[in-house]
Formats: structure tokens, C-alpha cells, sequence
């Protein structure tokens, strides 16, 4: 019966998380002694939020105890703050929890802030210890529970299974900057080394750890606007459009669609209409086919002849104001327009210098109304003044990425769209005008390794386009898998997502063993049993303490070794052998994945395995 109760107050839960915890007053009524709080996802996330709570069911029905989770809501910025968390604790102990489980980094600064306000509840904090904001510093807590889970073993049982399934060129793909990708990448390496060695098979290792300070791994690329002299164009009909007063001239084949767009229009001036003549005698001004003569940006459809658009202007009849977008620097206006009172226009903030991205317009002074103050791209409303806008930018918390586009021979003047962008946003490009003689023909682009930098365009071989700016940390994972790499390891890595980037570039079939919470693109998961931890800490708790979980506790585990009976039967007796301590890989020194580079290949610590520190420079 009590579980049945249990089940039904989880449902009741699901539906009630969804409001403040003000509106949870029917809550505070339901009594229960172990409480898993999530890091905003659900119980069935199939990672650890529901690993935890399958290891919280089975101890309180083993023990006929009541338990319950609270599913926080995140922040505007998707994060989960310390107030959120101490609000579900706050709850938590008022009705009576016994254990609170913390499941993972998001709660180690409250599990450092919050806990010792709360010394008869019981804290246990997965994969994680408490640390204070801004300083990663271990600090104990008298009832906090922590729990790690052992990196080294975890990688050895993925370079033990790659090997085993029969890949002979491996890559690790690190980060300097985490002690536990050092341990991932030093337990991969040893444990491919056992394997080749027991087999006999020579196995090469790429390590490069992607953020090394040994190498300065250029991230950036290059867009090149690329033209053909006119001569070279073969079995074509082409066409001169020459635009006077806005941009879109060029040299173009019969049938290309382009787009005309007028320049921004002189002071005290709208734009009108386009003023469109043929300049090919016998052709009539007509055949010129555009879409509209008085739309600003419009488009033309090359026929069988050249041509002359000219953008024209008139006076603005209403009383009128300017609006000004100003550069970063706030010096110098990067577009100006003329608005009627009371009317509106679009703005749009300039590409953000190098490692910035945009934060929001400074408007403290604007006498009219932004749409939205944290879009680059939105709407002002004049009233009776002039308005002028300046960009923010700010430090960018994610990844940003330096694209330079530049004119090839054969244009005349600078090609747009330089800046630094994050991975998802999209990059408006546009060519120079071709010099006389030549037409605009593609874009090329390449990253500092010659290699291409992986990037779609829209459309290619058209002057003005857009691309979604990728994920540039790939790049290495795509060397390693061009240099012969047919299984990665990224555990241990932040920018763990960055290999499977790399792998879906690629045709033919690549691996990719990840470590932590199950991944259904991996070839393989090293798995951090949160589960089997929580019943561990449940049956034998001791506040204050760190436990490692590992082989010998079934703390980690891989979710697939191989559909040959023989592979498996030899990798649970490796798994045992790590358990019993019969098999006891050396730990990366201080957490240096060079360190431990370096000393595996002085002291020759296989006979089988080569290993190259790309990135450690061993």
C-alpha cells in the first residue's frame, strides 16, 4: 500500500512543480524521509536525475521509507540558482526529510552555502564537493556526504573495449584545464596499452587536449569571396548589372536571382523607387525584371540583358527624426535613418569583436522606445528627438569564433561579415563588387590548418548568403578522424558534444566512447552509477566524508562491450581484476595530462602502443 501512496503523491508532484513554491502549501502536509532534489530536468531523463532516483526507490522500498523530488525551475538563463535549491531544502526539512540528494556540480555551492543551516538533515552530494562560488577550493561539511567517481578505471575500461573491438587508431580528445579529463585520457591510454599488448597489435593513441597553452590551436577561419575573369566562363550567358546608389552590382549568368538593396538614405530623404534602364541596345527597359520598383531591397531576375538600377530618393514630407546605431566604442554611427515622428525602424547590432558576443543596447538616453533591449536585432520607435543606440557586448560564457571574410582577386573593395560568433548563430556574408572583367563565382573557407572549417552556406556560389557559425572545437576531433582515428574518447572534456560534431561530418562510420551519464549516439558509455552510489551513502552514511565509487562497488559500468562472447567474457574479467585491485593504473601526476604523456613514453610503458601528445608536446 505504501508504495502504491508513494506513486500517487509522485504524480501529484509532477503537477505541482510547475508552480512557486509559495503555491505549494498542500505540499507542506506530505511527510517523507528521502528527498532527491533534480537539477531542473525530470526523473526520466535517462541520465542522472533518473539513475539517482531508480537507486533512492529501491533503498526506501527495501527500508519502508517515504520518497519524494522536487524538479526546480531554472533561471531566465536556463541555470539553476542557489535560492531556487534552498527553497526545495527549506521544503524538504520542514516536512520531515531525513536525506537530501544533491545530484552533481550544480549543487556544490549549496551544498557549501545551504547544508550547515540544516545540521539534522543528512546531504549527499553526488559527483561533486561543496566549494564556495568563485573558488573551486574542496571544503567539508559535517553533513555532506560527497561522492567521486573513479576517472582512471572509467577510462580504462573504454580504451580496454576500443582496442578489443578491433580499433588499432585511437584519438583522446582532453581539456588541460580539468584534473578529470587528465584521468580519463591516463586510464584510456593504459588501458588500450593492456589490450594491445595482450593481443600483440600495434595501436596508435592521438592525444590532444583541445584548450593546451603548449600549442595555440587557432580556432578561427577564413570566408574568401572568390571570382572568375569573364573570359574563363564557359557555355554561359552573362550579364552586367550595375547598381547606382545601393549594392547588389556584379556580373551574373542569365537566370541568377539578386538582391537589390538601396543605400541608406542622405538627410532629410526616404528612399522612392528604383529608376531601372537596359544598356543593351535593342532590349527595352522593361525586360528588366525586378520585383518591385519601390521596396528598398528587392529582387532582380537576370535576363538577356545588361542593366542600370538607381536607387532614388525624396524629401521626407512629415517631421522627421535620425536614428543612429553607434559602434561598440561609441564613436562612430554604423547606420544612420531618417524616421518619420512617431514612426518605427529596424536596427541591427554590428558583429562582436573578438570573444564577445552581444549583451544588450544602451538606450539610457534614448528619447523613443526599443522593442527589445537584449535582441541585436530589433525595433525603435522615434518620437520627437533624435535617438541614438550603442551595442553592449560582454565576455562570452560560451565559445566564440573569429570569422574573417575577405575579397579574392578579381573584387574590388572589402567583403562583409567579419566578427566573432558563437556556434549557432547565423552569419551574414556579402562579396565585394567584381573589378572589371571578372564576376563574383563562390566561397571558400578554410581554417588555420588549411583544413575546411566545416561550415554550410545557404547557397554557395551567390555574392550575398548567410551560414550557421558550427562548433569550431570539433576541428580537432576531425583532424584526429582525417588522420586515421576511428574511435575518440572524450570523457572528462566539457566540450565533449565537439566530437560527435566531428563525427557527423564525416560519411563512412566513426566512434565516439563517452563517459558519464548514458549518451544514445556513443558507441559506448563509461557510466557514472549514481544509483548504486545513493544506496551506498543511504546504507552506511558519514557526513563529512568523500567516498570514490568504482569497480568494486559497480559505480560505473559500461552500457556496451561487444556482440562477440569472447570480448565480454574477457572485459568482465578485467572489470574484476580492476575490483580487486589486481589491476591498478597509474593516476596522471598532479592532474597533468603532459605529465603523464611524457612519462608514459619515457618509461616505455607498452610495448604496443604508441602514443602522441599532438596538443602535450611529449
Amino acid at each position: 500500500m505504501k508504495k502504491a501512496v508513494s506513486i500517487i503523491l509522485c504524480l501529484v508532484l509532477v503537477v505541482s512543480t510547475v508552480f512557486a513554491v509559495a503555491g505549494c502549501s498542500k505540499q507542506s502536509e506530505i511527510k517523507s524521509d528521502i528527498v532527491l532534489i533534480t537539477n531542473g530536468g525530470d526523473i526520466k531523463d535517462g541520465g542522472y536525475n533518473q539513475c539517482a532516483w531508480e537507486g533512492i526507490n529501491a533503498f526506501a522500498d527495501e527500508n519502508g521509507l517515504v520518497q519524494r523530488y522536487y524538479q526546480p525551475t531554472l533561471d531566465e538563463n536556463g541555470e539553476l540558482t542557489v535560492e531556487s535549491i534552498e527553497k526545495y531544502v527549506d521544503l524538504s526539512a520542514k516536512n520531515g526529510a531525513q536525506y537530501i540528494i544533491f545530484p552533481g556540480e550544480d549543487f556544490a555551492v549549496a551544498a557549501y552555502e545551504v547544508a550547515p543551516s540544516y545540521p539534522d538533515v543528512k546531504f549527499i552530494l553526488l559527483d561533486a564537493i561543496p566549494h564556495s562560488a568563485g573558488d573551486s577550493t574542496d571544503r567539508f561539511i559535517s553533513n555532506v556526504m560527497c561522492v567521486t567517481f573513479d576517472t582512471l578505471q572509467s577510462g580504462f575500461l573504454a580504451g580496454y573495449i576500443a582496442v578489443a573491438n578491433g580499433n588499432t587508431e585511437l584519438g583522446y580528445f582532453g581539456e588541460k584545464s580539468s584534473d578529470d579529463s587528465a584521468n580519463y585520457g591516463a586510464g584510456f591510454a593504459q588501458g588500450a596499452a593492456y589490450a594491445a599488448d595482450s593481443l600483440g597489435i600495434p595501436v596508435t593513441l592521438d592525444w590532444a587536449d583541445y584548450d593546451s597553452p603548449l600549442r595555440d590551436y587557432d580556432y578561427s577561419f577564413t570566408v574568401t569571396a572568390c571570382y572568375d575573369k569573364i573570359d574563363d566562363v564557359k557555355d554561359e550567358e552573362i550579364y552586367k548589372v550595375n547598381v547606382v546608389n545601393g549594392t547588389g552590382s556584379g556580373t551574373y549568368t542569365e537566370g541568377s536571382n539578386v538582391t537589390i538593396t538601396a543605400d541608406p538614405a542622405p538627410a532629410g530623404k526616404v528612399f522612392d523607387h528604383w529608376e531601372v534602364k537596359s544598356d543593351t541596345e535593342g532590349v527595352k527597359d522593361k525586360k528588366v525584371n525586378i520585383s518591385s520598383k519601390t521596396k528598398s531591397s528587392m529582387n532582380l531576375l537576370v535576363e538577356k540583358c545588361d542593366c542600370t538600377l538607381t536607387a532614388t530618393y525624396k524629401d521626407i514630407e512629415d517631421d522627421f527624426c535620425y536614428v543612429n546605431v553607434m559602434d561598440s566604442d561609441d564613436t562612430t554611427a554604423v547606420s544612420t535613418q531618417a524616421v518619420s515622428i512617431n514612426g518605427q525602424t529596424d536596427i541591427k547590432a554590428p558583429a562582436a569583436p573578438e570573444n564577445m558576443v552581444f549583451d544588450h543596447w544602451d538606450c539610457s538616453d534614448v528619447a523613443g522606445e526599443i522593442e527589445d533591449e537584449s535582441s541585436p536585432e530589433t525595433k525603435v520607435t522615434v518620437t520627437d528627438t533624435d535617438v541614438t543606440v550603442t551595442p553592449v557586448y560582454k565576455l562570452s560564457d560560451v565559445p566564440t569564433f573569429n570569422v574573417t571574410v575577405v575579397t579574392g582577386e578579381g573584387g574590388d573593395g572589402a567583403s562583409t561579415g567579419s566578427g566573432s560568433y558563437v556556434a549557432g548563430d547565423t552569419v551574414s556574408v556579402a562579396a565585394a563588387v567584381p573589378k572589371e572583367g571578372y564576376m563574383f563565382s563562390h566561397w571558400e573557407n578554410v581554417g588555420a590548418d588549411g583544413q575546411s572549417a566545416g561550415i554550410a552556406m545557404e547557397n554557395e556560389y551567390y555574392w550575398n548568403t548567410t551560414f550557421e557559425m558550427v562548433d569550431r572545437y570539433a576541428a580537432v576531433c576531425e583532424s584526429m578522424y582525417d588522420h586515421g582515428a576511428t574511435m575518440i574518447f572524450a570523457g572528462g572534456n566539457s566540450k565533449a558534444d565537439s566530437a560527435y560534431t566531428a563525427k557527423w561530418n564525416f560519411d563512412f562510420e566513426l566512434g565516439v566512447i563517452s563517459a558519464g551519464e548514458n549518451n544514445k549516439d556513443a558507441y559506448t558509455t563509461i557510466v557514472k552509477n549514481y544509483g548504486e552510489a545513493v544506496k551506498d551513502c543511504l546504507t552506511d552514511y558519514k557526513g563529512g566524508t568523500v567516498i570514490s565509487e568504482n569497480c568494486a562497488t559497480e559505480g560505473i559500468y559500461a552500457t556496451f562491450v561487444s556482440e562477440n562472447e569472447e570480448i565480454q567474457k574477457n572485459y568482465d574479467e578485467i572489470y574484476k581484476a580492476l575490483a580487486d585491485g589486481k589491476i591498478t593504473p597509474v593516476l596522471a601526476e598532479g592532474g597533468a595530462g603532459y605529465d603523464f604523456c611524457k612519462a608514459f613514453v619515457e618509461n616505455n610503458m607498452s610495448d604496443c602502443l604508441t602514443l602522441n601528445g599532438w596538443f602535450v608536446e611529449v
